[in-house]
């Protein structure tokens, strides 16, 4: 089996694939890459502009009632981001499919296109910068101490998110994540074609309807 299977013909490479035992190190190495590589994109687009989470906004958040909680809660979330979304695409081919952990190897392998994404989208981050005047947050909520910081920081952030609608690396993101989203439920298509034939056009329903909720998270 290689990489070029998969793109090229993709029902020859899971078929040869569900013929030997299950292993999940490298569909866990994609489903990872592939979150953490979008995150790596969104520091490099935004490295002109000040750190969304900045350390006065983690020691404003642990100076309150269970704000390290919070802290570290919010850190693990971003961590384990991706692998949320694996276990529950993993969990909805088992439930259709009966492939046991078959279904999570399929569910890892068949977001190898969101990989690719990500390498794209570093790399048009570093070509194209997110560009625009915002200033640090500690310096806007000096302005009104008196306001709860989470209030200013929510307005901090709809000011940020303005600055960057209708930059070129939006546009970008938009085209990279619509093509490969597509890719990636052909390959679920062609994969399930392969585990459970039956159950291919149900299970990738299923998961188109997924895809498009995961996106509005």
């Amino acid at each position: 089996m290689s990489l070029w299977s998969l793109i090229a013909n993709p029902q020859q490479f899971f078929r040869q694939l569900f013929e030997q035992p299950p292993k999940l190190g490298v569909p866990l190495g994609i489903v990872l890459s592939a979150g953490w590589l979008r995150y790596l994109a969104y520091w490099i687009w935004t490295r002109n502009l000040p750190a969304i989470v900045s350390p006065d906004i983690l020691q404003s958040l642990s100076a309150t009632p269970g704000g390290t909680y919070w802290t570290g809660l919010i850190f693990m979330g971003l961590m384990s981001w991706p692998l949320l979304s694996w276990g529950v695409y993993g969990w909805i081919i088992q439930l259709t499919t009966g492939g046991q952990w078959r279904a999570w190897q399929l569910a890892g392998w068949t977001q190898w296109p969101l990989t690719a994404a990500g390498l794209l989208m570093v790399g048009a981050a570093g070509l194209w910068p997110a560009n625009g005047r915002v200033i640090p947050f500690s310096e806007f909520v000096a302005f009104r101490p008196e306001t709860p910081w989470l209030n200013q920081y929510l307005t901090w952030l709809n000011l940020y998110s303005q600055t960057l609608s209708g930059q070129v690396f939006l546009q970008l993101l938009f085209w990279f994540v619509l093509v490969n989203s597509l890719w990636s439920l052909w390959l679920l298509y062609w994969g399930v074609k392969s585990l459970a034939p039956q159950k291919a056009v149900l299970t990738t329903s299923l998961l188109t309807l997924w895809t498009l909720i995961w996106r509005l998270l």
